[in-house]
Order: C-alpha cells, then structure tokens, then sequence
C-alpha cells in the first residue's frame, strides 16, 4: 500500500529507496499530470491514466533530475507525460519509477544508464 502524505508525497516506510520494489521490465505510461513535486526524496509526478486511474511516477533524487534537465517549471498539471519506467512489483499500487519522460516536446533521461530500447 502507498502511504501518501500531503501534496501526494510518500512518507514514512513507504518512501523505498532503490529498484527492489520495481519490475525488471519497462513499460510507458501515458497520461495528464495531475501534481509536479520536486523536493526530498524524490520528485514526483501525480499522472491520471486513462482507464487506469491515478498513478504515481517517481523521478530520481532532485539532484539528478535537475541534471537531466528536469526542474519545477518542466510541467504543470494539464500537461500530457509520457513515461517509461519500471512499475511496482505489488500490483495493487499504481507507482512507476521513471528512467525517461517526454513533456511539451521535450525528453528527460532522469537514469540514461538504465533505459532499454
């Protein structure tokens, strides 16, 4: 279960450090974002998928995100997001762990190292 605390941030024993708790395999989200976050521990976006409900999609720690060019004027809510990433093992949360986003024409590669074509 994700724990949420407020502006949709995780907290407490909810926040996982690392990928233990994402699937090897990649897959893309596409939807509107909902809520940017960026701050400790992760930058987050909070995306509504159509069909699929409200998702969570985790950036990497602020300082890299802000190397992949990724800051608080990237996206607004209302945008459209595209993200691959690796999603949550437990598949009753809707959590996604970026490595690449594409917003208003332009592409982050938030972990370039990990990114599988």
């Amino acid at each position: 279960m994700v724990i949420l605390g407020m502006a949709g941030r995780l907290t407490g024993a909810a926040a996982h450090h690392g990928w233990s708790w994402a699937e090897d395999e990649q897959q893309e989200l596409r939807g509107t974002i909902r809520e940017v976050y960026v701050g400790q521990p992760h930058p987050t976006l909070r995306v509504d998928v159509p069909g699929d409900g409200l998702w969570l999609v985790e950036l990497g720690n602020p300082n890299q995100t802000a190397r992949a060019g990724f800051d608080g004027n990237s996206a607004k809510a209302g945008d459209t997001v595209q993200a691959l990433g690796n999603r949550a093992r437990d598949r009753s949360e809707r959590r996604m762990k970026a490595v690449r986003l594409q917003v208003r024409e332009r592409t982050y590669d938030i972990y370039p190292e990990r990114i599988r074509s």
